[in-house]
């Protein structure tokens, strides 16, 4: 007795589900925060499928943060996407943080040595932050360089999802380099100074 076309047809969707649930994806791994005095990264790297063979949904965010809107200290709308074509570093901060003002002190040192070579943002994760005390904090530090924006609900959940929690707590300074073809690298936290800011931008 020959098979029917439907029953053909049914085996056949039956192993391409059973394929597709057994493919392999990219989840982000969050190394342990050690605190701003020592440097540590976060890396993305494959990981296997869930016990059901579901396909993980972490590879989708892990780029996403890159297309949630901000609005910077000036009112400006952006999106780190938006800056593609040459090296972007990302700082996280809050304006209450200590090690976050003396890392962006290194930052602001570097900026003008990079010049139009790339593009220095820091995002308060502060969400509440209101736009105008922003730029007074920015003022009144002399971050004259750096393009300050507050994080949004969305952009604070995108960038969890793609780093994990180190990436939102400001004490450990966490920043990340955006390369020119929009590609993101490691979540680095601890301090770095303007030289190896410089070098992680390509520019050292």
């Amino acid at each position: 007795m020959h098979t029917s076309v439907p029953a053909r047809l049914l085996l056949g969707l039956a192993s391409a589900v059973l394929l597709v649930g057994c493919g392999g994806s990219e989840t982000a791994t969050t190394s342990s925060d050690s605190g701003a005095g020592t440097s540590s990264t976060t890396t993305a790297s494959a990981a296997a499928p869930d016990s059901d063979g579901a396909d993980s949904a972490d590879a989708a965010q892990a780029d996403g943060w890159q297309t949630v809107e901000l609005t910077d200290a000036t009112g400006e709308t952006f999106t780190v996407a938006d800056l593609v074509g040459r090296p972007v570093f990302v700082e996280n901060f809050a304006t209450w943080c200590g090690n976050c003002r003396r890392q962006l002190g290194d930052t602001q040192r570097a900026a003008p040595t990079a010049g139009s070579d790339a593009v220095f943002i820091a995002l308060s994760v502060e969400t509440e932050l209101d736009a105008d005390d922003m730029a007074e904090y920015a003022a009144d530090n002399e971050f004259a360089n750096i393009r300050f924006a507050v994080i949004s609900p969305e952009m604070l959940a995108a960038m969890e999802d793609a780093f994990g929690n180190s990436s939102l707590n400001p004490h450990s300074t966490p920043h990340v380099v955006v390369a020119a073809d929009g590609s993101a690298g490691e979540m680095v936290t601890g301090f770095e100074s303007p030289e190896d800011i410089l070098a992680s931008l390509g520019l050292g």
